[in-house]
C-alpha cells in the first residue's frame, strides 16, 4: 500500500506557536486529526471528536499544505495514535521536519513510526494509564487530580507539567501548592501561552 492509499481525517492544518510544555514558544505547524477514544469534560478541542467535520486526506495532500514553513511539526487531535502515522511521519522527515505528537497515552506509539518527541497527557477517564513512552508528561490539574498518579510514570527530570484547567484559579492554586510541596519531583507549571496571548 502506497502513501497515497492511506487517508487521515484532518480537522485543520495551521502554523502558530507551541503554546504548551517543553517546546513552548517555538514556531510550529499543527496537524489536527479527528476522532478521540476519551471524552474529558474540560477538553478544549471537543470539535475534533466528530469525524464528519474532517477532510480525509492522504500523505501527499497533507504535506502539500502551504503552511509547512516551520521545522517543528506537531500531530495532535483528537487522538492521533488512533491512526498509523508512520507514512505521514516518514514524509515529514523527508522534508527535514522534526515531528512531535500530542497523545492521551492510551495507545502504544511504535518506535517504527519515528516520532521525534512524544507529549503524553494521561487522563482520569482511563485511570491515568500510560501505554506509550513519553518525552514529557502533562497532567490537567482538576479537582480530582492527585499527586500520587505521577509515581506511575517515568520521564526525565523537569519534564512533568501540571497544566492549569481552563484558566481556573482553583486549578492554578492547586498546581502552585503541589510544585512547592514536592520540590524533589521538579514539577513545572503548565499554561496555554497561545491562549494567554490570544493566538490560535
Amino acid at each position: 500500500m502506497g502513501t497515497i492509499d492511506i487517508l487521515y481525517p484532518i480537522i485543520e492544518i495551521f502554523s502558530s506557536i507551541q503554546g504548551e510544555g517543553f517546546h513552548m514558544g517555538k514556531g510550529a505547524t499543527f496537524i489536527r486529526v479527528a476522532g478521540c477514544n476519551l471524552r474529558c469534560s474540560w477538553c478544549d478541542t471537543g470539535y475534533s471528536f466528530d469525524l464528519s467535520k474532517s477532510k480525509w486526506m492522504n500523505v501527499d495532500e497533507i504535506v502539500a499544505a502551504e503552511c509547512f514553513s516551520h521545522h517543528h511539526v506537531v500531530i495532535t487531535g483528537g487522538e492521533p495514535s488512533l491512526y498509523n502515522l508512520e507514512p505521514l511521519v516518514r514524509a515529514l522527515h523527508k522534508l527535514g521536519k522534526y515531528v512531535a505528537i500530542e497523545t492521551n497515552g492510551t495507545n502504544p506509539i511504535p518506535v517504527e513510526w519515528g516520532i521525534d518527541w512524544i507529549t503524553a497527557s494521561p487522563k482520569p477517564a482511563n485511570g491515568f494509564a500510560l501505554a506509550c513512552r513519553a518525552d514529557e508528561l502533562k497532567y490537567v490539574v482538576d479537582d480530582e487530580f492527585s499527586i500520587d498518579v505521577i509515581s506511575k510514570h517515568n520521564v526525565p527530570e523537569g519534564r512533568i507539567f501540571l497544566q492549569i484547567e481552563s484558566g481556573r484559579q482553583e486549578s492554578l492554586q492547586k498546581a502552585y501548592d503541589l510544585i512547592n510541596r514536592y520540590p524533589e519531583l521538579q514539577l513545572r507549571l503548565g499554561i496555554q501561552m497561545h491562549k494567554v496571548l490570544n493566538f490560535r
